[in-house]
């Protein structure tokens, strides 16, 4: 009933390893999906909902509910379904995607990365997101600072501080939990984490946390 997925590989690059590690730690099952999300040749199915983003003037339009991306979507349904052991239509006890974001804010007058990990739930009450973040933050002390990097869940933190400057939390997977696999009829609890390329691109830390992240998925209740 638990699978670890990554929906973007190819484009939030280097979550598949984070995802397939954490689910061989925890016994779960994984589903990866890999260049859906291509523009360099004009493809965008977003995979865990049913939408797409038609190129116009090699500029990708607003996305929209297509049959391709219908397709696309269902399958991976199917998958995450199989992966979980899970019977036709039976929700999830616990789906995790992992995502991939490179976030830039303005601060002092140059752009710059937040590094920061953000995190979209469902099916979870106040106390067992703080008792997340907590643990969280006891995970992540042990790592060397200059690999600490910040967590903020959305039902808690809807500002933060980033470098001394005020930030709102930005990634809350809305359009997945209306119309796709983060709904309840998907997976009765979801945690949807977008990491920064901070993470991702460098090896030593994908380990890192892909460890950490398995060891505060233990820790759920």
């Amino acid at each position: 009933g638990v699978v670890i997925a990554a929906p973007h590989e190819g484009f939030d690059e280097h979550t598949s390893p984070i995802a397939k590690s954490v689910a061989g730690s925890l016994g779960a099952g994984w589903v990866v999906a890999n260049g859906y999300r291509d523009p360099a040749r004009q493809q965008w199915i977003d995979v865990n909902r049913p939408t797409q983003r038609e190129y116009v003037g090699g500029k990708a339009a607003k996305g929209k509910v297509t049959r391709k991306a219908t397709k696309v979507y269902e399958r991976y349904q199917r998958l995450l379904r199989k992966a979980g052991k899970r019977k036709r239509k039976a929700p999830l006890e616990l789906l995790v995607e992992i995502h991939g974001h490179a976030r830039v804010a303005m601060i002092g007058g140059q752009r710059v990365r937040v590094r920061v990990i953000e995190l979209a739930t469902r099916g979870f009450s106040e106390e067992a997101l703080k008792g997340l973040k907590a643990r969280y933050e006891i995970l992540v002390a042990a790592l060397p600072a200059r690999d600490r990097i910040p967590l903020l869940v959305e039902q808690l933190d809807p500002t933060f501080t980033f470098r001394g400057q005020e930030l709102k939390y930005h990634f809350r997977a809305s359009g997945a939990k209306k119309r796709g696999s983060l709904r309840a009829e998907s997976a009765k609890r979801i945690l949807h984490f977008e990491l920064p390329q901070a993470i991702r691109f460098k090896p030593n830390r994908r380990e890192a946390y892909a460890a950490l992240f398995s060891d505060l998925l233990r820790s759920l209740p």
